[in-house]
C-alpha cells in the first residue's frame, strides 16, 4: 500500500496544476453522483477530504479553499433536494462541513510549505548553499537512468582542494570557509544552469555535466578552472586543485561505482603532481 501511494504521488508530481485541478474536480463530481445515488445509505462526506487534500498540496491555499467551498455548496444542494430543510438545519449541516474542509486546506498547505523548506535544507550544504552529497547522489542516479534510456553521455567531475588544511591551520577556519564559498561560487557561475554542482564534504566538490561528451566537458571545465585560479589569486589563497573528469559513454553499475571511478582519477592527480586535471572516457572496461 505505501508503495502504491508513493507511485500515485510520483505521477502527480510530474503533472501540471491544471491537470491536478481537473482531477480533483472529477473526484468531487464522482462523489456528488455517489451521494445522489447512495447518500441515504452511505455517509460520503469524509471522502471529500481526498480531492481537497490533493488540490491544496499541489496548488495553493486559495485553490484548496475554493474547492472546500464548492464541495460544501454541492453537499448542501443535495441535502436541500432530498429533504425540505429549514435554513437553520442547512446552516447547522453546511457550516461544520465548510469549516472542516477549509481548516484541512489551510493545514495541508502550511504543512506542504514547511515540508518544502525542510526538503530544500536536507539537500543543501549549509556553508556554501549549493547542493550537498545527498542531493548530488540523487541527481546522479536520476541522470544515469535518463542517460541509459536515451543513450546520452554524461561527464562527472571530482575536485579536491590541494593544501586546504594549510589555510585552516594558518589563517583559521573562518578563512577556510571563505575559500570553500569562493570555490562553490566559481563552479556555479562558470558551469551551465543545467549542470549539478555539489560540495561532498570537507574540501571535496563534484560536478555533474548532463548530456556532455569529453570535448564539451573539457571546454566547459576549462572555464571553471580559469575562474577558480582567478578567485584563489584574488583571495590570496595559496591552494591548487586536483581534478578528475570522467566521461561515461556507457553507464556504470550504480552511482557508487561512478563516483569511485571519478574519485580514483582525481587521486591519481593528487598523488602525483597535484594542481592538474586528468581526463578519462569510460566505456565499461574499468
Amino acid at each position: 500500500m505505501p508503495h502504491t501511494m508513493k507511485t500515485i504521488f510520483n505521477v502527480l508530481d510530474e503533472q501540471s496544476f491544471r491537470y491536478v485541478w481537473r482531477l480533483s474536480l472529477l473526484m468531487v463530481l464522482i462523489l456528488l453522483i455517489l451521494s445522489i445515488l447512495f447518500g441515504n445509505v452511505i455517509f460520503l462526506e469524509p471522502f471529500y477530504i481526498f480531492p481537497i487534500t490533493i488540490v491544496s498540496w499541489y496548488g495553493s491555499k486559495k485553490s484548496g479553499l475554493i474547492l472546500a467551498t464548492v464541495s460544501t455548496i454541492l453537499l448542501l444542494s443535495i441535502r436541500a433536494i432530498d429533504a425540505e430543510l429549514t435554513p437553520l438545519a442547512l446552516l447547522s449541516y453546511g457550516l461544520p462541513c465548510l469549516l472542516s474542509f477549509s481548516i484541512l486546506a489551510i493545514l495541508i498547505t502550511n504543512f506542504r510549505n514547511v515540508h518544502r523548506v525542510e526538503s530544500a535544507a536536507a539537500y543543501t550544504d549549509t556553508l556554501t548553499h549549493i547542493n550537498n552529497s545527498r542531493c548530488f547522489y540523487h541527481e546522479l542516479s536520476n541522470e544515469m537512468v535518463r542517460s541509459l534510456r536515451y543513450k546520452h553521455r554524461l561527464s562527472l567531475v571530482y575536485l579536491d582542494i590541494d593544501n586546504f588544511k594549510l589555510i585552516n591551520d594558518s589563517r583559521g577556519h573562518g578563512e577556510g570557509d571563505n575559500l570553500l564559498i569562493a570555490v562553490a561560487k566559481s563552479l556555479t557561475e562558470s558551469l551551465r544552469k543545467t549542470d549539478i554542482v555539489a560540495r561532498l564534504g570537507g574540501d571535496e566538490f563534484a560536478c555533474l555535466l548532463r548530456e556532455t561528451g569529453q570535448d564539451e566537458a573539457k571546454a566547459a571545465f576549462s572555464k571553471a578552472t580559469d575562474l577558480l585560479k582567478k578567485r584563489m589569486k584574488s583571495g590570496r589563497w595559496p591552494v591548487t586543485f586536483s581534478i578528475g573528469l570522467v566521461t561515461f559513454e556507457k553507464m556504470p553499475e550504480d552511482t557508487k561505482e561512478a563516483m569511485r571511478i571519478a574519485d580514483e582519477l582525481m587521486y591519481s592527480v593528487k598523488n602525483s603532481a597535484k594542481d592538474d586535471i586528468s581526463y578519462m572516457v569510460w566505456n565499461g572496461n574499468a
